[in-house]
């Protein structure tokens, strides 16, 4: 019987990502062989299911991805060691002879469809319980369309294959976008109709019926937006989601109070969550370094480090020089990565201008830093002393990201160390790309060394984008501007709870979240998807979705406004894909790169 690796017919194994100075080697070869006749098999169909999502592991939440698709965007600019810095400034000369920077993604994802196809051609036969195989089925058909969800969505045509491979090819070529976008949405309707309505008890949060759903909806959304539209797609993304949304109860879904504890450590699982990528301190299943070695490993969930800005380097004298640093790292505040910054000027005049009225400024960053003199320090035990006095551990904040330019006199009395936002006139100690605000929607307290990465479940999905989704797909057309102005309305009414807030403050603040219909455009939308999202994986995403990329970076982000341009929308396809193909037309690369 003949075997094969589970692997893309024309994709050998996954190699190097270059940044700009720093190396990154992704070598994650499928070791075991399988036999095609493997999959009719229960072991063989969960398996294969079980390495599919195992592989996401490798991309969200890792060092690169994290980067390649948060920078260049209004959102981000380079933190201080940042990696792919061309990806930030779209250094387009540089990109040009870096299209392999997207490798990874491109090979991990068709892998993992040939798995699901292979789970599909021949998980049909396996003699295994009807209910059991038809809900594994399911999950594979939605596997496959989560991969060519993104595959689409990040480099445009791609080559559709709904087969298993058992060996090499040359040959290959891209799919018409619209054969693509069909095959999406095929997968996600058939899947949605098997899927059970909750996760099953013990599994985590895999896909189930309304991840399905909600996938389906947000390709419509997508498919709207491109060539291969089709006139219902705008109403089919605002039925659907709408759907979901009224019948959240039968899913296990909702919106928590509160927008401060839906990253609260514990919540992964939560009825806000419609999935996670699961992760595991177990050095055996889950590719980690062992604790206290520091992160090395590509499989590891390095999302609390690669937002953290250089705070153990702030000293009592800052911005002069001498006097003890007035916070060290410990594990509270985390291993300071300073990959990507927020692009304050954006952040907090723009998303985030509301911070009085809105809680997802506080819920979204950390801006204060406690004193400590060791990771263990007493509270109440003495700190560093700065020009203005004696700092006490864990009861004084040493380090202060103002989110405005503060007096001489609040400067004065504050023992710590004050940062301004560098954007502002008069702004005195300006942040810096080490210096930032941090992004503390990731913070894990459990591990077991200040440079450990984390094992807390990436949280994927969330049912708040279910109401941006149908709000977009309103305002496009499928219902009307009132009701985009509706779905947004809940998550600004959410937004309005604020910690430590009376009754009255909280009255003050609903009315001033609340918007019309005259107040709903596209960049409405998308402010509001960073007030939301922000970091959260998505906005790369978002402006190439609504064609907003060039005037939104070109509006907002001074480090990559020059070199932004349009085909920046569509990621390149890797040129080891391009070369393997040596058989028939030659694979095309996208125009410009």
């Amino acid at each position: 019987m003949k075997k094969t690796f589970l692997k893309y017919a024309l994709l050998l194994p996954l190699t190097a990502i270059l940044g700009s100075g720093c190396k990154k080697l992704l070598d994650e070869q499928p070791r075991t062989t399988f036999a095609p006749g493997f999959f009719t098999t229960s072991d063989g169909i969960q398996g294969g299911i079980a390495g599919i999502y195992s592989s996401f592991r490798g991309q969200w939440s890792n060092q690169i991805f994290t980067q390649l698709y948060n920078g260049g965007t209004d959102e981000t600019q380079r933190g201080g060691a940042a990696d792919v810095q061309h990806w930030f400034t779209y250094n387009n000369p540089l990109i040009k002879t870096s299209t392999n920077d997207y490798e990874g993604f491109w090979n991990t994802l068709f892998i993992d469809i040939n798995t699901a196809n292979g789970v599909l051609q021949y998980g049909a036969d396996a003699q295994i319980p009807a209910a059991t195989k038809t809900q594994l089925l399911a999950q594979a058909k939605f596997l496959r369309g989560f991969c060519y969800y993104y595959l689409v969505t990040t480099f445009g045509a791609v080559p559709l294959h709904t087969t298993f491979s058992t060996s090499a090819s040359a040959a290959d070529a891209p799919a018409p976008l619209a054969d693509v976008y069909a095959q999406i949405i095929k997968d996600f309707t058939e899947a949605a109709a098997d899927l059970p309505a909750t996760p099953v008890a013990g599994t985590g949060k895999p896909g189930f019926k309304a991840t399905a759903l909600y996938l389906l909806a947000k390709t419509h959304l997508w498919r709207g937006w491109s060539e291969a539209a089709q006139p219902t797609d705008f109403q089919l993304a605002y039925t659907i989601s709408k759907e979901i949304i009224d019948n959240k109860a039968t899913y296990g879904l909702d919106l928590l109070p509160y927008f401060g504890n839906v990253f609260k450590e514990g919540n992964e699982y939560g009825p806000e969550v419609l999935m996670v990528i699961d992760h595991t301190k177990n050095l055996k299943y889950g590719q980690n370094s062992d604790v206290g070695t520091g992160a090395g490993s590509f499989s590891e969930n390095k999302s609390n480090f690669m937002w953290r800005p250089n705070y153990p380097l702030i000293n009592a004298n800052y911005p002069g020089t001498g006097g003890s640093n007035v916070t060290l790292r410990d594990i509270n505040n985390g291993r300071p990565f300073q990959r990507i910054r927020p692009n304050t000027s954006y952040i907090l005049d723009v998303a985030f201008a509301n911070r009085a009225t809105d809680s997802r400024y506080e819920g979204t960053f950390q801006t204060v830093w406690l004193s400590n003199s060791t990771e263990m320090s007493a509270r109440g035990s003495l700190g560093a002393v700065t020009p203005r006095g004696q700092l006490i551990n864990g009861v004084d904040t040493s380090i202060w990201m103002a989110d405005r330019i503060v007096s001489a006199g609040e400067r004065a009395a504050f023992k710590g160390i004050i940062f301004e936002p560098d954007h502002l006139a008069g702004a005195t100690v300006k942040y810096t790309a080490s210096f930032f605000p941090s992004t503390r929607k990731f913070d894990d307290s459990t591990r077991g060394h200040l440079n450990d990465y984390s094992d807390r479940p990436y949280i994927l999905f969330r049912f708040s984008d279910v109401y941006l989704v149908a709000a977009e797909a309103a305002f496009k057309g499928g219902a009307t501007s009132q009701e985009a102005a509706d779905m947004i309305n809940v998550l600004r009414t959410r937004a309005a709870a604020k910690a430590r807030q009376t009754p009255a403050e909280y009255s003050v603040a609903l009315a001033a979240q609340q918007v019309s219909a005259g107040d709903i455009t596209i960049d409405f939308i998308l402010d509001e998807r960073s007030r939301e999202l922000f970091a959260e994986d998505t906005r790369w995403w978002d402006l190439s979705r609504t064609k907003t990329l060039v005037q939104r970076v070109q509006a907002y982000n001074t480090e990559a406004a020059a070199g932004v341009q349009a085909y920046n929308m569509l990621r390149p396809i890797p040129q080891s894909q391009i070369d393997l193909v040596t058989e028939g037309p030659k694979f095309p690369q996208n125009p410009g790169y």
